[in-house]
């Protein structure tokens, strides 16, 4: 009796050491304090060194590039704040306001709009590449202090005919006079 008493004894401490590893391993895995879900910051620096926006939507607006001496500039489409990705929406004024040396200027498929006074401090641009294939909306101002005769915007070459009048339509009325064309 005594003997089985013992391998039940070993059994059960056998078990509770096997779960008892297995809870705390489990435990280390998840962390309470990292938060997945978007929230709404202003000015936060992104995992790219970008400033941006965030909302609750899981979008973002970028509000400005981080200080470059490069002559190309290119917005990512997605960007990282917190170990939460965000959806780069929309262009805030003077978002181009440290890139003062750029001559091209890339904006990804996912910008639905550039807001007033966006390419503001950006005076040497001479590109801009919308790669969407949907017009986007663009304030009046949203070329404040360039000289748009000298800039050229091109387009994604498989925009519908009917988005590219429409976007032709709606960077008129923000004020830019250059060349607009599908590359």
């Amino acid at each position: 009796m005594v003997k089985a008493m013992k391998k039940v004894l070993v059994c059960a401490m056998a078990a509770v050491l096997t779960l008892g590893t297995a809870a705390n391993a489990s435990a280390a895995t998840a962390s309470p304090t990292t938060s997945v879900k978007p929230v709404t910051k202003k000015n936060v620096k992104a995992a790219n060194g970008n400033k941006v926006n965030t909302n609750k939507n899981g979008t973002a607006s970028l509000s400005a590039v981080k200080k470059t001496n490069k002559k190309s500039v290119s917005v990512a489409g997605t960007v990282k704040v917190n170990g939460v990705k965000y959806t780069v929406t929309t262009i805030n004024a003077k978002a181009f306001a440290k890139a003062k040396k750029a001559t091209k200027i890339t904006l990804p498929a996912t910008i639905k709009k550039i807001n007033k006074s966006a390419f503001t401090g950006a005076k040497k641009v001479k590109t801009i590449v919308l790669k969407g294939k949907k017009s986007i909306t663009v304030k009046k101002g949203a070329f404040k202090g360039l000289n748009t005769k000298k800039i050229t915007i091109k387009v994604n070459k498989k925009m519908s005919k009917k988005e590219f009048a429409k976007l032709k339509k709606a960077l008129k009325k923000a004020g830019f006079k250059g060349k607009i064309k599908k590359a």
